[in-house]
């Protein structure tokens, strides 16, 4: 049968047909047709491409994949959004409109194949350990992540339990109790745990099955010697239900991954990794991940997860390792929110674990989004073990306190009061009160918590006492030189730890308001050699940013500051690059300050370097900046393969014009006139006037040159020193001395100060003492005169 009559006949069909037209092709000018129709299956989902003119190429990924033509395609995005697909979701085009790209559960078997004119991808479901194509869906019980039967928010479903034994087998298997190493082991005690249901022997209600069993002896007799050989194991059988009761522990179950007895539950842990080979030995590395999860051992989680990886997991194992790398990120403050499960999947209001640690991947970073989710993670916390609950407690405050988010952090807080009086004894709970009074505008109180929490020499101490020092410069209670004084004391007092980047990020700040350049550039430097390569390092370095951007803030308003400036190019441009943000606002700053120091090949290196990472409409005003730094170092032909190179696909009209500007000129600048005029058409302005009069006295069109630039002198702003000289070397060129004369009678004390000083005196005609202009004849007879009596001179001063 057809693959497509197959697919039209199942159950649960949907598709979305639409008649798409590729570009037609050279030897026939008739648009091909492109049919797209989608369809779900009670086992795999699929989409199907009718194409006359070839088939596309199809790129398949872990969770997800590409359809590609090498014209552009309009595709039906909305419709096949708007269909409903178990599978295939999250269409999207890309590439100008020739690729198509889609969604699918990560870990999916996919298959394309192709059949005359049709390209067919169908995806399946994730392969599940244990159970066949077809079987029936286990128990909710099994899910991995969910807090509550039907609260799973990722479908990583533990396999089913085999099926039920003989009686004799289930009688053995009640007997054995499921140990310690089994119970951490999800997936490999789902397996082994048998169903817990009444003996088969003991059902008297099918009358119809009697029969048959009536008719054949022997099943009496075995009944009898069974029940009769039971009673002896009757008392060890008794109590066995008891033990078996303790289900396997939940993925995120963390205070049962924790435990009460740490050495031994490690103990165990490593047993069951040396015990174990193959797939039950990635799942014993799971159990000591989620156990150093639960324990808040992010360094120890990750060296298991790298162990893991390495022993080739199935696809359901490598989505539960993504999940808890996810988690530790979360954890140590480093997760990237468009890259974690956590995020990129929409929790439900049951899953509250899910709440967790999508709070605690966005806080850093995304604190809006993360505090949507705070209340129900709030509430799940309480059933966290005391250190994983310490430790994101502590990330989600620092979030707020950064944010600025007064209300959030009074809720952490009072939290951190309730359970246990977390930070009570290290400073930390007095280092967030006091920061919650200094947004509440209390500083006496805030000052006051500060003093108590820097009592501590530990980390929360020291931020305490940054905090303290930070607050009373704002405040006006502490000069720059005493913040200098107490910063220089703790920073060579107390090293180590994420306290020394904040203290010496404020003694650079200070050190720049001082005007000690070099200083702050040292501890700038500091920072990105001290810290730049690790996970506290990058904290570091955005800290640094807010250095970065008083250092240059400074220079922007400091004159003569043109070396400094390259100064902190050269020494620390790396350490700049890995501070800056993702548009790269400070090198390009700094690339200002360059340029205008006259240092146009650094800042010309520096605003490439900028260009080959951005994108979009960041690519295209970068491309500007570097136009016109090259420009100015007259290289237009650079500007011009620049402008060509960093083009937008839709400018908008400002920058659009700009660009034509830019191109303008730099078609002057290389003598080309006439295409400067074509990219001037239809601008206007003095700046386009003043490319055209540029253009006219570059191509030596004296008369069209000074009418141009007479234009740009009659208008009402102040005219430029740069527009009177050409004009009056446009005029002295053409011959016109009395526009010569007439320019230095007006515009003579203009260029007083400027590189064309005296230019307006020289080009006009010479003036007897009677104030009548003098002659050729004269004026060569006082050069002869002047060359003689050089001449006179060179000959009285030789030996």
């Amino acid at each position: 049968m057809h693959p497509c009559r197959t697919l039209s006949i199942s159950l649960a069909l949907l598709s979305v047909t639409t008649a798409l037209t590729a570009p037609a092709s050279a030897a026939d000018s008739t648009p091909a047709p492109i049919t797209v129709q989608t369809g779900d299956h009670a086992d795999f989902s699929r989409l199907a491409l009718v194409n006359a003119q070839g088939a596309p190429a199809v790129d398949v990924g872990s969770c997800g994949g590409r359809v590609a033509f090498s014209q552009a395609v309009p595709w039906p995005v909305e419709a096949l959004n708007g269909t409903y697909s178990r599978r295939l979701t999250g269409f999207q085009t890309g590439e100008e409109g020739r690729s198509l790209t889609m969604d699918w559960p990560c870990g999916a078997r996919v298959t394309v194949r192709r059949e005359r004119r049709i390209t067919f991808i169908d995806v399946t479901d994730p392969p599940r350990p244990a159970r066949k194509p077809g079987a029936p869906v286990p128990a909710p019980e099994g899910v991995l992540l969910a807090e509550a039967p039907g609260a799973s928010v990722f479908p990583v479903i533990a396999p089913p339990p085999p099926p039920e034994p003989p009686p004799a087998q289930a009688a053995s298997a009640q007997a054995a109790p499921i140990s310690l190493a089994e119970r951490l082991t999800p997936v490999a005690s789902a397996q082994a745990q048998p169903v817990v249901q009444a003996p088969p022997v003991a059902p008297t209600p099918p009358p119809a099955t009697p029969q048959p069993v009536a008719k054949v002896p022997p099943p009496k007799p075995e009944p009898a010697r069974t029940v009769a050989a039971v009673p002896p194991p009757a008392a060890p059988l008794t109590p066995a239900p008891a033990v078996q009761t303790d289900p396997p522990i939940r993925a995120f179950d963390l205070d049962a991954w924790a435990g009460d007895d740490y050495p031994t539950r490690k103990q165990h842990l490593e047993q069951r990794i040396a015990e174990s080979q193959g797939r039950a030995r990635v799942d014993a590395l799971l159990a000591m991940a989620r156990f150093t999860l639960a324990r808040a051992l992010p360094e120890e989680g990750r060296a298991v997860l790298d162990a893991a990886e390495s022993l080739t997991p199935g696809p359901d194992q490598r989505y539960e390792l993504r999940l808890l790398r996810d988690a530790f990120h979360a954890l140590d403050g480093t997760a990237d929110p468009d890259d974690s499960q956590f995020v990129r999947a929409q929790p439900t209001p049951a899953a509250a674990d899910h709440h967790v640690w999508r709070s605690a991947t966005l806080a850093p970073t995304r604190w809006t989004a993360a505090k949507s989710s705070l209340p129900i993670a709030l509430k799940r916390l309480l059933s966290y073990p005391a250190d994983l609950r310490g430790r994101l407690l502590t990330l989600l405050a620092e979030s707020a306190g950064e944010a600025a988010d007064g209300a959030a952090l009074n809720l952490i807080v009072l939290e951190m009061i309730t359970l246990d009086g977390i930070g009570s004894t290290d400073g930390r709970l007095d280092l967030f009160r006091g920061r919650l009074a200094e947004l509440h505008n209390e500083t006496a109180e805030a000052l006051t918590h500060y003093k108590r929490a820097a009592a501590l020499p530990n980390l929360y101490g020291h931020r305490a006492q940054v905090r303290s020092i930070e607050l009373r410069l704002a405040s006006g209670a502490l000069d720059d030189p005493g913040a200098i004084a107490e910063l220089e004391s703790l920073r060579y007092a107390w090293r180590g730890g994420d306290v020394e980047t904040d203290a010496l990020a404020a003694l650079g700040a200070a050190y720049t308001r001082v005007g000690r350049i070099d200083a702050a550039l040292d501890i700038f430097g500091l920072l990105g050699r001290r810290f730049g390569a690790t996970a506290r390092g990058r904290a570091a370095l955005t800290t640094g940013r807010g250095l970065l951007d008083a250092v240059i803030g400074h220079l922007e308003t400091t004159p003569g500051s043109a070396l400094d400036a390259l100064s902190l190019q050269v020494r620390y441009g790396r350490t700049v690059a890995l501070t800056d943000d993702d548009a790269g606002t400070q090198q390009r700053r700094l690339a200002r300050l360059l340029a205008r120091g006259g240092f146009t090949l650094e800042a010309a290196r520096l605003l490439h370097t900028v260009a080959e990472t951005a994108r979009g409409a960041e690519r295209a005003a970068v491309g500007l900046e570097l136009a016109r730094v090259l420009l100015d170092a007259g290289r237009g032909t650079e500007a011009l393969a620049v402008l060509d190179h960093t083009a937008g696909p839709a400018p908008d009209a400002q920058a659009a014009e700009r660009r034509a500007l830019l191109r303008a000129e730099a078609f002057a600048t290389e003598g080309e006139a006439m295409r400067a005029f074509d990219a001037l058409r239809g601008l206007t302005g003095p700046e386009a006037a003043r490319i055209r009069a540029d253009s006219l006295f570059r191509a030596g069109e004296w008369p069209a040159a000074r009418a141009a630039y007479a234009q740009l002198l009659g208008g009402t702003d102040a005219p430029l020193p740069d527009d009177i000289a050409f004009h009056a070397l446009a005029a002295f060129r053409a011959g016109d001395d009395a526009a010569v004369t007439a320019a230095a009678e007006r515009h003579s004390t203009a260029l007083a100060g400027t590189r064309w000083a005296g230019l307006l005196d020289a080009l006009a005609a010479p003036l007897d003492p009677a104030g009548k202009p003098l002659s050729s004849a004269t004026v060569s007879g006082q050069l002869a005169a002047a060359d003689a009596l050089a001449g006179v001179l060179r000959r009285w001063k030789a030996p």
